[in-house]
Order: structure tokens, then sequence, then C-alpha cells
């Protein structure tokens, strides 16, 4: 039976049509199968039980208890900050949604202060890139062979909040940042809902990644998370979405990038966008900085909360880092 199912996943990966997916999904890829798939850890075909590989995705999303804290040199990781919505007003302390501007611009001149040069998705994919060569090649050393203290800045859904303030004090402090947008809603004719909050236009997006501090990649066309929907469904979600991209914006980041909505993704789904659609990062709501170690089909986000102090935010990466360095 393995080497029957490793034989039909080898027909997807070389065939890459739509009707080898539907026969994907019909043949329903359980966790308890095995089949032989592309890693990503090691770029390499390995025999992968989905069901062991989902209890270990699930451990390192669980709460670990507190060890002895180890000195982690800055080379050895990259966080990646996640935000959402801005207001001119007070935000609530805990909101991991909306935050106050005047707060972002705090966090901003903390990590300046503390050294953190900000670089794009983009620039984190020739750094994985590089591990692997090192892997692949033998080396062991355990540095991501940076030249400098890097952090991501990445803002989700695509609020015309993003433009309106946070681009601005992105101008003011000369800082990058990632943006993925919900498509269907970024254009003329959506119609907004009563309690929805309004997103950028195509020409807001232009101009901002126009400007070299922001690039701009995919939430899907719905943001409707994976969670039951069947693979054909969010394929379609995320194509259609790629595709008003490609045919909105005046240039593309030259890195594939996808957005989880709510960071919900199954094992399969991984799998699948990177094999057959040629996605280079995945990104999730996973709590953890990305090392070497991390696995491009799942990068990990620190969700960065309203009333955090600026002491806090830069306690909160160090926790980040202490979490997913500990054995």
């Amino acid at each position: 039976m393995k080497k029957y199912l490793g034989f039909v996943m080898a027909v997807f990966l070389a065939a890459g049509s739509f009707s080898s997916i539907v026969a994907a999904q019909q043949t329903n890829l359980t966790t308890q199968n095995q089949m032989e798939i592309i890693s990503e850890k090691e770029n390499v075909e390995v025999s992968y039980d989905f069901q062991q590989y989902a209890s270990t995705t699930e451990q390192t999303t669980q709460p670990i208890e507190p060890q002895e804290k180890r000195n982690i040199a800055a080379n050895e990781y990259i966080p990646i900050l996640m935000y959402h919505h801005f207001k001119t007003e007070e935000v609530p302390a805990g909101d991991g949604a909306n935050m106050s501007i005047d707060e972002f611009e705090q966090h901003l001149k903390t990590l300046q202060q503390a050294g953190y040069t900000t670089i794009f998705l983009n620039d984190l994919n020739h750094i994985m890139q590089k591990v692997q060569q090192d892997k692949q090649a033998g080396v062991t050393d355990q540095g991501l062979h940076m030249n400098g203290k890097y952090i991501i800045i990445t803002i989700d859904d695509g609020y015309r909040s993003n433009y309106e303030l946070a681009y601005p004090l992105l101008q003011k402090y000369h800082m990058k940042a990632s943006i993925s947008v919900i498509t269907s809603r970024i254009h003329h004719g959506y119609i907004y809902s009563s309690n929805e909050i309004e997103k950028m236009s195509w020409e807001n997006l232009n101009e901002m990644q126009n400007s070299g501090l922001v690039e701009i990649f995919g939430h899907t066309y719905d943001h409707e998370p994976v969670g039951n929907r069947l693979y054909t469904d969010f394929r379609s979600s995320v194509l259609k979405g790629e595709e008003m991209l490609e045919k909105e914006l005046e240039m593309r980041s030259p890195v594939k990038v996808l957005t989880y909505p709510n960071g919900n993704y199954t094992n399969q789904t991984q799998v699948l966008m990177r094999s057959m659609l040629g996605f280079d990062l995945q990104m999730t709501t996973n709590s953890g900085v990305v090392n070497r170690n991390t696995s491009i089909l799942e990068i990990p986000r620190i969700t960065v909360n309203s009333g955090w102090s600026n002491e806090q935010l830069l306690e909160k990466i160090e926790q980040a880092a202490q979490k997913t360095f500990q054995p």
C-alpha cells in the first residue's frame, strides 16, 4: 500500500493538473497514510507518516515548562512580528487585531534602538535557501549567516489604516513591512458589511510597494480558513487571489508567499501548496522565531498585542526565541 500511494503522489507531482488534485482529494489523504512527499525541511524525498508529523506540529504549539535560559546569539534567529489594523485612538490592552498607531510608532523606535534591521520575506527566503545549501554540504554551524540583527514586520488583511497610518511611519523611520491582503476586498466594486473595516485600494498598494519599503502578498481571495474545506475549494481561493495580485500590482516580489487565513492549515495543504503551486514560504500564526531548523512550510510569527510596553515587546521576542530553542 505504501509503494502504491508513493507512486500516486509521484504522478501528482509530475502532472500538476487539476484532475490529479481532485484525485488526491478523493483518495482521502488521511493522517494514517504514509506516502512519498517532498520534505521541505531537508529538500529530499522521504517517507512521511502524517500522523507523526501532525503530532510533532501540535507539540510545537503547546506551552512548554520554563527551563534555564540559554544565551542565544542574534545571528541564530529572526523574529517575525504580526500586526493587523491601526487606530488613532487608544486600544484596550490585549488586542491582537487592533493597535494604536502611537503604540506602533513606539514599537518601531524600540526595535531600531535595540539594533534591529527590518528585512523582507524575500530576504528571509534567500537566507533559508542558504541554510538548505549548507545542510546539504554538511555544514553544522548553528547560525543563519546573517551580517546583522534582523526582524520582519508582517501586517495581515490589508486594512486602509496600513496605508494611511502605518505607511507614513515606515517612511519616517525607513523600515520595511510585508503586507498580506485579502484580494476580494481590494477593488472598487466591493460592498462592505456594516461592521467591516475598510481595506486599501490597488493604488495604495502599488504606491507603497513602489517605495521599496513594502512588499505585497496574498492572504487568499476570501479569507476563509482551511478548516474542513475541500482542497480544490481552498486552492481556488488561493489561485484567484494570486491572479488578482498578478493583474493589479505593477510589480511582484520574487518570492512566492502564502499567508494562511487565521493561521489555519493542514499537513496535506502545506505539502500541496508547495509541490503543486510552488509557494516558497507559508506563513502561520504559530508562536516562535525562525531558525535554521524552521520548515518553510510553516513559518512562525509573534502576534503583537496592544498594551505591550517597549520593554514587553523585547521580552516577548526573547521568550519566543527561548521557546523555539528549548529541547
